[in-house]
């Protein structure tokens, strides 16, 4: 009896775990804003330390627009300032979307 009841258990703790892992997803990239532009933000050189904004800095990678047969890419480099961190790692969602992350990554959202 014993046995049969912790098998039970067991089985639905194992049924019960994709569902627990879809809802901890979906929070997580709820707290994304996924309709922000490549192009958000403004262009700036390195902001002081203390002046409170948001440096946005993304390295990846795509295929070369002059080469394009599929087996060259290219680097492209963002470097944006945005005055909240969510504007920011919205933007960082879409870059991470519309381009491949490279072998050496710059992708990040710091308050300077």
């Amino acid at each position: 009896m014993k046995r049969s009841a912790f098998a039970l258990l067991l089985g639905l703790g194992f049924l019960a775990q994709p569902v627990l892992a879809l809802t901890d997803m979906s929070q997580v990239q709820a707290a994304v804003r996924k309709n922000v532009s490549e192009y958000a933000g403004q262009r700036c050189n390195t902001p002081p330390r203390g002046s409170g904004i948001i440096l946005g800095q993304y390295t990846g990678t795509t295929d070369n627009p002059i080469l394009s047969m599929g087996g060259d890419n290219t680097t492209v480099s963002f470097f944006r300032c945005f005055t909240s961190m969510q504007e920011c790692q919205g933007w960082l969602y879409t870059l991470r979307s519309k381009y491949t992350d490279g072998n050496s990554v710059l992708i990040s959202c710091k308050k300077r």
